[in-house]
């Protein structure tokens, strides 16, 4: 008997559902739990490096009004 789709891992789900032997619900069933598991990676990706894209985006507004005021300095 086969593994329960929640016990499996995420390569053993791929390759269930590349082989097309699920039934249509068992199939949207394994690619919910798919979904599910690469949200909960990408959300803890997100929260562990967030800052960093917030550091980011300072340094890119900085430089940006950097070259807006050496551009719009008088010339005499």
């Amino acid at each position: 008997m086969a593994k329960p789709l929640d016990t499996q891992t995420d390569k053993e789900l791929e390759e269930t559902l590349a082989e097309g032997n699920l039934s249509d619900r068992k199939a949207a069933h394994a690619e919910e739990i798919l979904r599910r598991r690469q949200d909960t990676k990408s959300d803890t990706l997100r929260e562990k490096h967030g800052w960093f894209g917030a550091v980011l985006a300072a340094l890119g507004l900085a430089i940006l009004s950097l070259k807006r005021m050496w551009r719009k300095k008088p010339s005499n």
